[in-house]
């Protein structure tokens, strides 16, 4: 299982390639992805700069095209991506299926990979982005390792990538998500529902169960791993090395429940986790 990072910045994705990722991926302003413009580059021209490094190390990076955007947007949206590839190969994440055909019908030539966002619940979802020229999919958060086996051993040969779950397990269904980025105060994930006279919210998962996504997604023959973009880098790099670790166990064969043990002993050796949960 290889490790895909998130990245802003020039110096951090250095880092990250430098350090156990193979993949680092990155959003541009102006181009539609799933993070405010602090968690993405400062221009185009810095994500060629990190692809280019990447390809020095015979590592990747990835253009993050996750999120929606407008039909009248897209001329100009296929524009860039064109000029972005011309000077640099690198596969697009994408999440819009409109976006997706849009530029496949305007010559963007490259490697599809289909976020999370796009909920890819099922074998015949995967063999009509199959079709498509898709080459990976990334499972969204409510789709179980043990329940995607038809997914993860798929007959079309389309790799297959997981979010890193110790880190980062969303509450709530990817696509209701638009962080806090358009009101303060709009983030699904926290809002609660009413049926009945009561309130509810969706559960989230404990360090058990997260590390049981970990162990379950490795076993499963999951390819890639994901670590997603977060505002203190420190934090990312205790991560990426959580991660390196807890690949390391697995790879040994260690069990199911010594690696819930000392998974747990690791999870919270993490400042960004311990602060999360009061530790």
């Amino acid at each position: 299982m290889l490790i895909v990072a998130g990245s802003k910045a020039y110096d951090e994705a250095e880092w990250l390639l430098s350090n156990g990722a193979a993949e680092v991926y990155c959003g541009v302003p102006g181009l539609p992805n799933h993070r405010d413009a602090d968690q993405c580059l400062k221009d185009d021209g810095e994500f060629v700069s990190i692809a280019k490094m990447a390809r020095a190390k015979g590592r990747r990076a990835l253009l993050a095209m996750n999120e929606a955007c407008f039909e009248e947007d897209y001329p100009v949206v296929a524009a860039r991506v064109k000029a972005i590839l011309k000077q640099c190969k690198v596969p697009v994440i994408i999440r819009e299926l409109p976006l997706l055909h849009y530029l496949r019908k305007n010559g963007v030539k490259a490697e599809f990979i289909i976020s999370s966002l796009s909920l890819v619940f099922n074998s015949r979802a995967l063999e009509y982005y199959k079709n498509l020229g898709v080459k990976r999919v990334i499972l969204p958060f409510h789709l179980m390792p043990y329940e995607a086996g038809r997914i993860i051993g798929n007959r079309f040969g389309m790799e297959t990538e997981i979010f890193f779950h110790a880190d980062f397990c969303c509450p709530n269904m990817d696509p209701a998500c638009r962080l806090d980025g358009w009101l303060k105060s709009f983030q699904v994930c926290r809002f609660h529902y009413t049926s009945s006279g009561k309130a509810h919210r969706m559960p989230e998962a404990n360090v058990p169960q997260k590390l049981d996504m970990v162990y379950d997604a490795f076993h499963a023959g999951i390819d890639y791993l994901k670590i997603i973009r977060v505002t203190d880098f420190k934090d990312q790099q205790e991560v990426l090395r959580e991660a390196r670790v807890m690949l390391a166990l697995l790879e040994k064969g260690v069990s199911r429940e010594d690696f819930r043990k000392l998974g747990e002993k690791l999870y919270f050796s993490v400042s960004r986790h311990g602060g999360r949960t009061g530790r």
